[in-house]
């Protein structure tokens, strides 16, 4: 009769934890003697481990403590606050025969870890109301444990409706979260995805993804297009990539966060918040980076700050489940385009800020409304028309020259040399002085029949660069066009030094002797 009163007080104290203080089931054990609650109040969190056991010694008791230890470390895991003291209650029929207060101690010397057990273990039903009263002050619950009185004069049958009522409403609160992930199907997130690949397969049939001049043809973030009227290209910038290993790590990307938060928001949510990142991102790119771009980029980092508003309204659990995955990758991602110039990481932090207001305007799904949603979609339009607007007067944008100088090189393959001309004179003069920058601009200049500029920019690349070859051979072709046969021979003669085997260089040199 013993056993079934402490088996019953032990389901009871874990029902009043569960039912009355609203804490969460973490595990029940399978032979339902043991239970670890999470306590998630603000700012008063606990981890709570209930068993019910026979302790017979004292160093059953230490032993068991001890595996109790490295079983929080494991727990902690799946909690939300990863410093939350550890509480340790056993539910006995009787004490250790020994001395066991030393081994029941508070122990605080456990590296990352305050713990407290309680053992409760008396025929006194006064004395066990009583511990169990310090237990619930330690734990600083809202209100107390009345004296333990029998529901039924079946024990055993009133034992198995406090462990269905446990189980039930830590089923139901398992539904609930779970619900809060599941609310969507990633519909969209696997159209985006064909979107994005078969643009991606057409560019690449037209010229190439890593073409400057065939990005900006299928509407790449071009900041003198846009400010000529070309706004449209914040949104088609969205669906091109540069190269296969972009597009690969920006797909992969969408897969894993566009999923996760369509799956939240649900699919016309997640249209509405990947547009407005990818808007943001596009107009941030616009204000604050000369560079041509395209990617998906800021829209997913949208996502990502779609999944931190989450973890606003949801706060322990986000961090319980992905929360510190999420923001980890976030810090990275952000560090990486901090490091490396080429990453537009202005795209990635607008795309990031309109991912977050956009969710914020919306709201997550089966939510009650909030007045503050109006003034989030008044930041919204407030902050995206100042971005757009601030790209048309910011004059220090970050440039990189060597893009112009790429397009300036992609234009000359193309024949457009009047074109191709003022992009190198502008890289040049921006500071991208290498011996190749003066070797495009020359051959520029010798399509268009300016052959004392070209024979000065030659000369400067060969200044640069004595072993510059194909330079020493352009001069000759120059110094031919101007009449000045001498230094054209001379020219050639120093290209043949450099290579011997060149068929050109051989039958300009024979010209120039006949």
């Amino acid at each position: 009769m013993e056993v079934l009163r402490q088996n019953y007080l032990f389901w009871r104290l874990v029902h009043y934890l569960v039912i009355e203080e609203k804490m969460r089931v973490i595990e029940i054990s399978p032979d339902q003697k043991q239970v670890w609650l999470e306590k998630d109040q603000e700012g008063n969190p606990a981890v709570i481990r209930v068993f019910r056991a026979d302790i017979d010694w004292s160093k059953w008791l230490k032993e068991d403590i001890e595996k109790a230890k490295k079983s929080f470390q494991k727990a902690k895991r799946f909690v939300a606050a990863k410093k939350a003291p550890f509480y340790n209650v056993y539910v006995s029929p009787y004490p250790p025969i020994d001395n066991w207060n030393d081994a029941a101690k508070k122990q605080a010397d456990y590296p990352g870890m305050s713990m407290s057990t309680y053992v409760i273990a008396s025929s006194n039903t006064a004395e066990e109301s009583d511990r169990v009263e310090d237990l619930l002050k330690d734990l600083q619950t809202k209100s107390h444990w009345k004296d333990m009185e029998y529901v039924s004069e079946d024990v055993e049958l009133e034992t198995q409706h406090l462990i269905r009522e446990v189980k039930k409403t830590a089923e139901e609160r398992t539904q609930r979260e779970r619900s809060l992930f599941l609310y969507g199907k990633p519909i969209l997130t696997t159209i985006l995805l064909i979107c994005i690949l078969s643009v991606y397969f057409i560019v690449e049939q037209q010229g190439g993804s890593t073409n400057i001049t065939t990005l900006i043809d299928f509407g790449a973030k071009y900041n003198p297009a846009i400010i000529d009227g070309e706004w449209w290209r914040l949104l088609t910038a969205m669906f091109l990539h540069i190269g296969f290993l972009h597009l690969f790590m920006n797909s992969l990307a969408l897969y894993f966060l566009g999923g996760a938060v369509e799956r939240i928001y649900g699919t016309f949510r997640f249209f509405f918040i990947y547009l407005t990142a990818g808007l943001f991102g596009s107009a941030a790119s616009f204000a604050f980076n000369e560079q041509i771009s395209a990617g998906a980029s800021g829209a997913i980092f949208g996502c990502f700050g779609a999944l931190l508003y989450f973890g606003l309204i949801h706060k322990k659990l986000f961090f319980r489940t992905m929360g510190t995955s999420v923001i980890v990758i976030l810090i990275i991602n952000l560090s990486f385009g901090f490091l490396v110039p080429m990453v537009d990481n202005g795209a990635h932090i607008g795309g990031l800020i309109g991912g977050f207001i956009a969710s914020a305007f919306l709201h997550l799904p089966k939510h009650r409304q909030h007045v503050r949603q109006l003034l989030f979609l008044a930041a919204a339009l407030v902050a995206g028309a100042g971005l757009f607007a601030y790209g048309f007067v910011n004059e220090d944008k970050g440039s990189t020259p060597l893009v112009q100088l790429q397009m300036g090189q992609e234009l000359l393959e193309e024949g457009e040399y009047e074109d191709a001309r003022p992009l190198i004179e502008s890289a040049i003069e921006e500071g991208e002085e290498r011996p190749e920058a003066f070797f495009l601009l020359a051959y520029a200049e010798a399509n268009l029949e300016m052959y004392e500029e070209a024979r000065g920019n030659l000369e400067q690349a060969i200044d640069l660069r004595p072993e510059f070859h194909e330079a020493h051979y352009n001069l000759a072709l120059v110094y031919r066009e101007l009449g000045e046969l001498d230094e054209a021979r001379d020219s050639v003669e120093r290209a043949l030094e450099l290579e011997p085997d060149e068929e050109l260089y051989q039958n300009l040199a024979e010209d120039l002797e006949e």
